[in-house]
């Protein structure tokens, strides 16, 4: 995918965008070195409060401004040996004879309903000394001018679709494609947090291991998109019976964890144990009939059950096992099933 923005900073030619106030709405890095000023810090400030301009540089400017966007086309301003449009040092040629770098400056409209438009500056002082030899520059240079101003319209493009390609990688690594709950990933990062969090404040937290009760056979008997949209509905009754603070994850298959914070009392998870399984055994509406599902939870606290991710996960996994062999549809906290 093409830089748009890292191509704008590598051209050797000033660009900022203005309106017709002098109001400034981007400047690239050639032009933030070279006039010595924090590209991101000049955002929304007024050209004037960075450049001292003399009455008839500001009055040619403001006429070039408006010619580009009555005529919707370039205006060039060409500087002579003797001045300059803005006070810029720093020339690209390190034998230059000149004060200040001699300027030919082009302003093109850019968004005329906004009326702004895009200043390019071009450092003429190199090509002054240099004209006999560096013809092929001056041919480049042309060319990006050609070529700027439609780079500058496609930057925000650029990274609109930089943040969304981000977004959804993001989200591919965290997040389970059935379900859309956090993934084994996500889970570990969020439990390793709470781990060191609750360290230092001393506060308690629950990891609930659910399984829901005999899926393999209802996926032998009713098929795999039934069970898929069994585990889809599962997903959307545990959100919905949590708090936003928890983590609801899916394990795997039919495996969920809940990682649930400050819990207070260790009675608190009885009752959400209780809730959970009580919303989980609602009926399901699925092709016109209605699904009965059951789960067992199994629990475990921290830190009575364990300090790290193996610990508390085996530990809840283990009091699974003892509500499964008590008969399903219930749950145990670790400590009840030794």
């Amino acid at each position: 995918m093409i830089n748009c923005e890292k191509i704008i900073d590598s051209i050797n030619v000033g660009i900022l965008t203005i309106d017709a106030d002098l109001k400034i709405y981007s400047v690239n890095k050639w032009f933030a070195v070279h006039s010595d000023i924090d590209a991101e810090q000049t955002i929304g400030k007024n050209l004037l409060d960075l450049f001292e301009l003399s009455p008839e540089h500001l009055k040619s400017l403001k006429r070039h401004i408006k010619a580009a966007l009555t005529l919707g086309g370039p205006s060039f301003f060409t500087a002579d040996a003797n001045h300059y449009l803005f006070p810029m040092k720093n020339s690209t040629t390190t034998k230059s004879i000149f004060e200040f770098m001699q300027q030919d400056i082009t302003i093109m409209p850019y968004n005329s309903e906004q009326k702004q438009v895009t200043v390019l500056i071009y450092d003429q002082t190199s090509l002054m000394e240099e004209k006999a030899k560096c013809n092929k520059e001056s041919e480049e240079l042309a060319n990006a001018n050609r070529v700027a101003n439609a780079t500058i319209r496609k930057l925000e493009t650029a990274k609109n679709k930089l943040l969304k390609q981000k977004e959804i990688i993001y989200k591919q690594a965290h997040y389970d494609h059935l379900t859309s709950l956090a993934n084994r990933t996500l889970l570990t990062q969020r439990m390793q947090l709470l781990i060191e969090n609750n360290q230092n404040s001393g506060k308690k937290f629950g990891v609930l291991f659910l399984d829901l009760d005999n899926f393999k056979e209802i996926n032998d008997t009713l098929g795999h998109d039934v069970g898929d949209m069994i585990l889809i509905h599962v997903a959307k009754t545990l959100l919905l019976a949590t708090r936003k603070s928890d983590t609801v994850a899916r394990f795997g298959g039919d495996e969920f964890i809940i990682l649930v914070d400050d819990i207070g009392e260790e009675n608190n998870l009885n009752h959400i144990a209780s809730k959970l399984i009580q919303a989980i055994t609602q009926p399901i509406r699925i092709r016109n009939f209605d699904l009965h599902v059951t789960t067992s939870i199994g629990i475990s606290l921290f830190p009575n059950h364990g300090v790290d991710f193996n610990q508390l996960i085996k530990n809840a996994d283990l009091a699974l096992y003892v509500a499964k062999a008590e008969g399903r549809n219930t749950y145990k906290i670790h400590h009840q099933s030794k």
